[in-house]
């Protein structure tokens, strides 16, 4: 990770702080304390944690919200033997900005591909285009704070929130941190408040920051020592590793269902109507993308014969929002806000009910649903045989992206967990037409020509019975 880029303005901060050296004070200015006031340029009274909200690149960012907060961190005593400085317990509170934030399908993400150089969210996977994030940053703003004496002030900045399918402080797939140590850099001045109650008393100012991962309980290595690892201030928490973000992650998974018809009576221009419930969706307004590529969009006015006559004209939802207003009539599908049995004034979660239509070969998929919903795949009943799931060898789908099509086999209810589904229904219709006199053209062929003979030998008898009567 980046080291903190205030940082870059510390000089010789540590040296400073380690000899706590300061300007020559007149004898009147013996035993006063130093001033509130800080003589800090602006651009260093203030540092930046940035936050990424990392998700699959067709995932809707989730409706989220994380909260910040700062406390003191313990303060650790020098230790001359091995060369560190003493870590002061942080005083006082920074003023947050964005302390509270809130992530919702409104906001405009960043695909991974077109991060900046400066960008550092962590990523889950080494596809470069599979992703994308959203950023917000939190400020804390120091100017405020009245630091007591020159010296190195930890903080500790905590990340709290419980969103569906949201993994706080992810560093990889066994470990998540959602606390950075701050330690704030602050020497003397070398300068007194000219006028005013505190006139002639010295001030301090911030030289700079450094943020690091977790909760760090060691202490920076003083200026000179030869086992530091040298930052422009010659000094830092060996061992520790310097990051000023914070990153979330998104788990979401598609639900990918099909149509496959079999038999010598099935028709593959006839639509099926598939009823798809998604349930247990923690958030009012969660946004699911619909692709309907491989799916006509709608049914047509006037469909085929085999199509019942009140599928006609129905649309596919190109998406799908726990948004109670959501009707089946106006939408194609309907949002229910779900209640505990005990507090029916309480929403515990949200439940999506939509239609779909689908002929033989063709696939819907809904895109993002998050981690701990559950999902069912139903399809209304016709005078067909009806199995779930779709073989590979009547699959039309290659959705492993290796040659050949693949199985939509998983089941067709269950959670949503960590690899996508792929389902659908086969449905069959066979007929068998019966034997008997008339059940091959051949043999209706052979009747048809023994009956013209039989005129045509009937037409002879008569004429030579006429022709031997005229005779007599």
């Amino acid at each position: 990770m980046k080291v903190y880029r205030r940082f870059a303005a510390i000089t010789a901060s540590a040296a400073v702080i380690a000899s706590l050296a300061a300007a020559p004070m007149s004898a009147g200015a013996a035993g006063t304390t130093y001033s509130s006031t800080l003589a800090t340029a602006d651009e260093l009274k203030t540092t930046t944690l940035d936050k990424y909200l990392v998700m699959k690149a067709d995932a809707n960012v989730p409706n989220s919200q994380f909260t910040f907060s700062v406390a003191p961190g313990a303060a650790v005593s020098a230790d001359r033997d091995n060369g560190t400085l003493a870590v002061l317990a942080g005083v006082g509170t920074p003023e947050l900005t964005n302390s509270t934030m809130t992530f919702s399908t409104a906001d405009t993400a960043t695909d991974e591909a077109a991060k900046s150089a400066d960008d550092t969210p962590v990523f889950v996977t080494a596809d470069s285009s599979d992703e994308k994030y959203v950023k917000k940053t939190l400020t804390l703003d120091f100017s405020g704070i009245a630091f007591t004496e020159p010296g190195v002030y930890r903080y500790l900045i905590t990340e709290s929130g419980t969103n569906q399918g949201i993994t706080n402080g992810y560093v990889d797939a066994s470990t998540a941190e959602v606390v950075r140590t701050l330690d704030v850099y602050v020497e003397d001045a070398g300068a007194a408040v000219a006028e005013g109650d505190d006139a002639g008393k010295p001030q301090l100012r911030i030289t700079g920051y450094v943020m690091y991962n977790g909760t760090q309980t060691g202490a920076p290595k003083a200026a000179g020592n030869a086992s530091a690892a040298a930052p422009n201030n010659g000094a830092e928490v060996a061992g520790a590793s310097k990051n000023d973000t914070i990153t979330n992650v998104y788990s979401s998974q598609n639900l990918t269902f099909g149509k496959a018809v079999t038999g010598n009576q099935g028709s593959k221009d006839k639509y099926f109507k598939y009823t798809v419930e998604i349930s247990n969706l923690s958030a009012e307004n969660v946004k699911l993308s619909v692709d309907l590529s491989g799916a006509d969009s709608t049914v047509p006015a006037s469909p085929n014969a085999a199509t019942k006559t009140e599928y006609a004209g129905k649309a596919n939802p190109a998406e799908l929002i726990a948004d109670p207003s959501k009707t089946v009539e106006a939408n194609g599908y309907k949002a229910e806000a779900v209640t505990a049995d005990e507090a029916p004034d309480t929403v515990t979660s949200y439940k999506i009910t939509a239609e779909y239509y689908l002929q033989h070969g063709q696939y819907i998929t809904i895109q993002g649903i998050p981690e701990g919903a559950a999902y069912s795949v139903t399809e209304a009943e016709e005078d067909y045989t009806k199995t779930a799931g779709i073989t590979q060898s009547l699959s039309m789908l290659n959705w492993d992206g290796e040659s050949g099509n693949d199985a939509l086999t998983d089941a067709i209810s269950g959670s949503i967990a960590d690899a996508d589904i792929y389902t659908g229904y086969t449905n069959d219709r066979s007929g068998t037409i019966p034997t008997g006199i008339l059940s091959t053209v051949a043999g209706s062929l052979g009747i048809v020509a023994l009956g013209i003979a039989g005129v045509a030998g009937g037409v002879v008898y008569l004429k030579k019975k006429k022709s031997e009567d005229e005779e007599e």
